[in-house]
């Protein structure tokens, strides 16, 4: 059996991931920067380099660019208009985007 028998993480998944360890995110110049306690691990760097583009793209779209999402942002404003938390907001655009957060 040769190959990945794993899928990538969605981007929900991955910023669920993000948030559980602790890490933070933020896009400078159109690059990715994760920072966080300890090294990366386990399936999560391969997720985040396969869907790069995608992570980007939704932070600058819903987070201002950076994670924990910033004050203001789509996210934040979900939270607060909705009343629930930053798992409940995800879970809200992702449901908007029709499961296409991946």
């Amino acid at each position: 059996m040769g190959g990945a028998l794993l899928k990538p993480q969605t981007v929900v998944q991955i910023l669920r991931c993000l948030t559980l360890g602790r890490y933070t995110a933020v896009v400078e110049g159109g690059q990715l920067r994760i920072r966080g306690p300890q090294p990366l691990a386990g399936p999560l760097p391969a997720s985040i380099k396969a869907n790069r583009d995608e992570l980007v793209e939704f932070l600058l779209e819903y987070g201002d660019g950076t994670w924990p999402p910033a004050p203001g942002s789509e996210l934040r404003k979900a939270q607060e208009s909705e009343g629930f938390g930053l798992a409940g907001a995800l879970d809200k655009v992702e449901r908007t985007q029709g499961g296409a957060a991946a």
